[in-house]
């Protein structure tokens, strides 16, 4: 079977944390296109390492690591160059309570178009205090505030140079979405990520909850 083929200056990025008492790591997918910045797969794996650790780790439980980050890089055909993060990991240094695996912090992809190619979601688990989450979910408003500014600073982060950001990945397959047989053929670079917006009520992910 023929490997799907991947857009040219397409990275797609995933770092991976672990909390102390789970044996599972969590993973937060995102892409970015690479037209400005010109850098190899193992560059933005450890580029985007460092991205995300410096947004998030003031905000992230202390017994939570970030442990690697990796990146896989296009060219337009279905050979493609893959890196993973050579630093040690980076432990988060908030010492609140947090809420468990499964209750994660939302946070939406926007872009200058509509329709649901257009958009995205990443889930941030460890970061909300159970103190500062209501009974309906409800994140406080200073916290959604620290949150917010740390999203700014990460899809800062990502935009390494000029035509160089955060973009939607489009995934194409063969076969209708409900098709168990479907397979992926493509993956190509979509609209620029504008902004993060932190959502303020918590989303919840149950396969979290499995160690």
């Amino acid at each position: 079977m023929a490997n799907p083929t991947y857009e040219n200056d397409l990275v797609l990025l995933s770092t991976f944390i672990r909390f102390a008492s789970n044996t599972r790591l969590a993973e937060l997918t995102y892409a970015v296109n690479d037209a400005g910045a010109n850098l190899s797969a193992q560059e933005w794996a450890d580029a985007a390492q460092n991205v995300f650790q410096t947004a998030w780790k003031g905000t992230l439980s202390d017994s939570a690591v970030i442990e690697y980050t990796t990146a896989l890089k296009g060219d337009g055909t279905s050979t493609f160059t893959v890196g993973r993060s050579t630093a040690a990991g980076t432990a988060g240094t908030d010492s609140g309570t947090k809420t468990p695996s499964n209750c994660a912090l939302l946070i939406r992809k926007n872009t200058a178009f509509g329709g649901r190619e257009n958009r995205g979601r990443m889930y941030i688990p460890w970061l909300t205090n159970k103190a500062d989450v209501g009974t309906t979910g409800i994140i406080s408003g200073g916290d959604v505030s620290s949150f917010q500014s740390d999203a700014d600073t990460f899809l800062g982060g990502l935009a390494a140079g000029a035509d160089n950001y955060m973009c939607i990945a489009n995934r194409h397959f063969n076969l209708p979405w409900d098709n168990p047989d479907r397979r992926l053929v493509s993956v190509t670079k979509g609209p620029e990520v504008t902004s993060l917006v932190v959502e303020s009520v918590i989303a919840t992910q149950r396969r979290r909850l499995r160690s």
